[in-house]
């Protein structure tokens, strides 16, 4: 039986190196015998990624998908790999980094990301420095809704927002993976901690909510059926090894 572990990067994986290095030893053994697709699904870059494995001891993936569900890697992978054409296209086709910027005018306190986390399809900027952060993710919202075939917005730690394609996102970009791969979608399971970890519990049936979550992936995690989630008792690395041990993709669990 091959599983899918489809695992976010910050605060997910990272955060105890210790219990990190535990883990992707674990996940090494099930890869090389072919027991294992993993997937690292991030808000990074492609590059952070990879200089993550060298210098976070993060777990070398046979995919990655970056900028919040925005770009898809295969192997080989190198500072030069390029994402997924097929992804990028249909993402584009809908998508005007203009009008979506436009959302952001006149908000006070708003500071747009820096350049490298700005693409033609990911406009994102920090709400951390406006005077009530949750009010204006809310306005953003607002203008952005009448467009909802076109946009999405994904509000995560407080801080971070971005406007992303309708289409995208972390869990449709897993889910056309998995497809592309020829991979069982009940095999898959995910893992995450923040607001932008949220697609990829609604769209897979099993999903691994680290004890160091934020609240505001907590509170939608419980909303969705019982079963689908699993909240481990631990943090970062420690709570991805123990919900993989439930799920019994990994030996020792229930």
């Amino acid at each position: 039986m091959k599983w899918t572990l489809a695992s976010d990067v910050d605060g997910t994986l990272t955060g105890d190196r210790a219990s990190l290095d535990r883990l992707a030893s674990r996940l090494e053994q099930k890869r090389v015998v072919g027991e294992l697709y993993l997937i690292v699904s991030t808000g990074r870059r492609l590059e952070q990624v990879l200089q993550g494995i060298v210098d976070e001891g993060l777990p070398k993936p046979d995919a990655v998908i970056g900028q919040v569900g925005t770009e898809i890697y295969r192997p080989p992978f190198d500072n030069e790999t390029r994402p997924m054409v097929a992804w990028h296209d249909r993402l584009l086709a809908g998508y005007s980094r203009e009008e979506a910027v436009s959302f952001l005018d006149g908000i006070d306190g708003l500071v747009m990301q820096p350049e490298m986390y700005n693409t033609k399809l990911k406009t994102s900027c920090y709400l951390d420095r406006c005077a009530d952060p949750k009010a204006a993710a809310m306005l953003i919202g607002h203008r952005v809704a009448p467009h909802a075939n076109r946009y999405q917005v994904v509000w995560s730690s407080g801080r971070d927002l971005d406007i992303l394609p309708a289409a995208s996102g972390k869990g449709k970009a897993i889910r056309f993976l998995v497809e592309q791969q020829g991979l069982d979608p009940v095999q898959v399971v995910v893992a995450g901690d923040t607001g932008n970890d949220a697609s990829m519990f609604e769209e897979f049936d099993k999903g691994v909510v680290v004890a160091n979550a934020k609240p505001e992936l907590i509170a939608m995690a419980h909303t969705l059926a019982d079963g689908r989630v699993y909240f481990a008792q631990k943090p970062h690395a420690a709570g991805v090894e123990e919900g993989l041990e439930h799920y019994g993709v990994l030996d020792g669990g229930s």
